[in-house]
């Protein structure tokens, strides 16, 4: 049942969401079209079926709708929707009222359709309304308020645009004649429509997909970039209509070719609108770990870089130029010429840099970021495992001086060291997983043990930078993850905005610990402190847990006292007051 319904999903979607906007589109056309076709009898006669393929489209959108919410619900509650309080459950959910308010919309447009003049201006309205509520039908539901209504105006962009396409068909179709005059007016809204759907685009892109790795890698992504590609090749269309297809059929009289192309458009955006139902069915990218496929990856933070800053510099500025003057040529017919010559010339100021320094080599999980939140439990967790599987090569410090290590050609390597600390957590999960020059692949470990490996790996480098004498670290590290819950049930984490100050205690209970959040006059307790404490003792190369540590507002260690009779007031306030002046670079954390 579950892989049916999955698999019944997207097209159910799709049929209602092709139906709803074909509807849309139908009304916004007659209304821009019916005073020229209004005028003849083919026209009237045209305007006549339209109408009636409105209502067409508004029975199909409410068919779809009904066994959407069917099989969503179906979806949602782990079994058949077979009975009226399952009914009612499901209206009470933000889907089911969201649903269920188009369906409403979409009988009063019906109704109002079987009139004229403001009754059907009336129905495209609500159609409209009811074409804007499918940013909280999708991913948009579950974002804040800027996305959602990107996702709304997006598929009332779609719906005006691609809706508009079968009845522009259908005149140069039946009406031959009059095709060019109706496209011309088709222009503006056409133009106003991309213009929406690219903003609108963008900005998905940087709530759902976020980065590059979340395009290319991921099931989401990916569909995406079918959806970007189909688009545009609406573009492309779309243009060679409005530069050349309607011209040439109101000078030579024939409209074989715009046909042609308008055809082509309309079944460019019923694949849209498939991509689009296929896309609410997947997560996010931004919720998912990337699969890389590629064996090279761009250098990170490559702008940074001065030599390639420049290499980029030269190669894209005559680039966006030349285009810049296309654009030109394409829009002010007097200028086509020069245009394109100065675009040309531009070109050929184009240095194009040698590619290799830009890149390096990647594996399939290279993107993939540690899910444990660098949490201490998963820290001793590691521990315990590193111990136990890698300690004999390299060694209990993980220096690569283990026992074993001795009798091998080549030392393991230091794992502790920056160059192998700081890779990307995805490649050192790779090199785990599948082994390394002799070191073997990591079968018996499931993906929740070799990200813990990694995170204890992560402090062992931490320590590496401790100096005892300044008890302070030379480089970035960050805090081990705990939670602590204060009096009013306030949940304090590192690296959420405030610096901390984190008292450690033992007695013959075990660890404790405490947390005050900058000024904050009450302390709070630390839930589960047992490996918090053991992850402070580990980074900061002793036996024992320092007595208080100071952790800047994005959650990177700064400063340690060894014992509580050290941490005088004022040298602690001091530090404090600096610390809070001067976190580290907060994008540090996702490395």
């Amino acid at each position: 049942m579950e892989a049916l319904i999955g698999a019944a999903l997207p097209a159910v979607r799709w049929l209602h969401l092709a139906a709803l906007l074909s509807g849309l589109g139908i009304e916004a056309f007659r209304l821009l079209s019916q005073g020229p076709l209004a005028t003849t009898p083919g026209g009237r006669q045209l305007l006549h079926r339209l109408s009636s393929c409105s209502r067409l489209s508004l029975i199909l959108a409410l068919a779809g709708g009904a066994v959407w919410f069917w099989l969503q619900g179906s979806a949602m509650l782990g079994r058949p929707l077979d009975n009226l309080a399952s009914v009612a459950a499901l209206a009470e959910t933000r889907f089911g009222e969201v649903l269920l308010a188009r369906a409403g919309l979409l009988v009063l447009a019906g109704l109002l359709l079987r009139g004229e003049g403001v009754a059907r201006t009336g129905a495209l309205l609500l159609m409209t309304i009811a074409a804007l509520l499918q940013g909280l039908l999708g991913h948009g539901a579950a974002t804040g308020f800027w996305t959602t209504a990107a996702l709304g105006l997006h598929v009332l962009a779609a719906g005006l645009w691609l809706g508009a396409l079968p009845p522009l068909l259908a005149v140069c179709w039946l009406l031959p004649a009059q095709a060019p005059l109706l496209a011309r007016r088709f222009t503006p809204l056409g133009l106003a429509c991309v213009a929406v759907l690219a903003a609108t685009s963008v900005l998905q892109l940087q709530e759902l997909v976020g980065t590059l790795p979340g395009l290319m890698g991921t099931a989401y992504g990916q569909l995406a970039i079918v959806k970007i590609a189909l688009f545009g090749g609406l573009l492309l269309l779309a243009a060679a209509n409005r530069f050349r297809f309607v011209p040439a059929a109101a000078t030579s009289g024939s409209t074989r070719a715009l046909t042609l192309s308008i055809a082509t458009e309309t079944g460019f955006g019923l694949a849209i609108v498939a991509v689009a139902a296929a896309l609410a069915n997947e997560p996010p990218a931004i919720h998912e770990q990337p699969t890389w496929p590629f064996a090279l990856r761009p250098v990170p933070a490559f702008w940074d870089d001065a030599y390639l800053r420049d290499g980029l510099f030269r190669l894209l500025t005559p680039v966006a130029i030349a285009l810049a003057l296309f654009a030109t040529a394409l829009s002010l017919r007097e200028l086509r010429w020069p245009a394109l010559l100065a675009g040309a010339i531009a070109l050929a100021f184009v240095q194009i840099p040698p590619w290799r320094p830009y890149v390096v080599a990647a594996v399939p999980t290279s993107f993939q970021h540690s899910p444990t939140g660098y949490a201490a439990r998963s820290i001793a967790t590691g521990r315990d495992l590193f111990q136990r599987d890698c300690a004999s090569c390299h060694g209990a410090d993980a220096r690569g001086r283990g026992p074993v290590a001795v009798a091998q050609s080549v030392w393991p390597p230091d794992l502790s060291a920056p160059l192998i600390a700081g890779r990307p957590g995805g490649e050192l999960f790779w090199s785990i997983r599948h082994g390394s020059g002799p070191m073997p692949p990591s079968a018996q470990l499931d993906d929740a043990a070799i990200w813990s490996l990694i995170d204890f790996i992560r402090l062992r480098a931490g320590a590496r930078i401790f100096s005892p004498p300044e008890m302070r670290w030379s480089g970035a590290v960050r805090m081990p993850g705990f939670v602590a819950r204060c009096a009013d049930g306030t949940l304090v984490t590192p690296g959420s905005g405030a610096p901390l100050r984190v008292w450690i205690e033992r007695d013959a209970r075990g660890a404790g610990a405490r947390v005050q959040v900058d000024a904050a006059a009450e302390s709070c307790p630390v839930e589960d402190p047992e490996p918090l404490a053991a992850a402070l003792a580990e980074v900061t190369a002793s036996a024992t847990a320092p007595a208080l540590v100071l952790v800047d507002a994005n959650g990177w260690l700064r400063r340690a006292f060894k014992a509580e009779d050290s941490a005088a007031l004022d040298m602690v306030a001091s530090e404090f007051a600096e610390i809070r002046r001067r976190p580290l670079d907060g994008a540090s954390l996702h490395h």
